[in-house]
């Protein structure tokens, strides 16, 4: 009986679906995945998202990629509030926060008590 060739005996690896952040506001998309694994949104044009309000810090939060998750980190003193696809709104202020499936991201401002410049944000393949 002849040895058989290791590789021919395991199952092939499952392919796993590249995994990516789609963040849109106004006619503005961007993709936060691998290729591009960090975001900064502020006041200042240096960030990725630019936002002009007197609630919003110049470098108020941070987004990453890291081993297929989202991560969005406040550096903020008003806080950002996300809304989950239940509805469900968190402040996260000077924290991280994992995004997952959908919803709205709104920066320095209470969805609930004022205006916001929201930011849909969809996680998936």
């Amino acid at each position: 009986m002849s040895p058989q060739n290791a590789e021919a005996t395991w199952p092939a690896s499952p392919a796993v679906a590249p995994c990516r952040l789609v963040l849109t506001w106004s006619a503005h998309e961007i993709v936060v995945s691998k290729n591009h694994p960090l975001l900064t949104v502020g006041r200042e044009e240096t960030n990725g998202i630019v936002i002009k309000s007197d609630k919003v810090s110049r470098l108020h939060a941070r987004i990453d990629y890291r081993n297929g998750h989202f991560s969005l980190t406040d550096q903020s003193s008003n806080g950002t509030y996300v809304a989950d696809s239940a509805g469900t709104v968190y402040k996260v202020n000077s924290e991280t926060y994992t995004l997952m499936g959908r919803g709205t991201i709104s920066f320095g401002i209470d969805p609930a008590t004022g205006r916001p410049h929201l930011v849909r944000y969809v996680v998936g393949p």
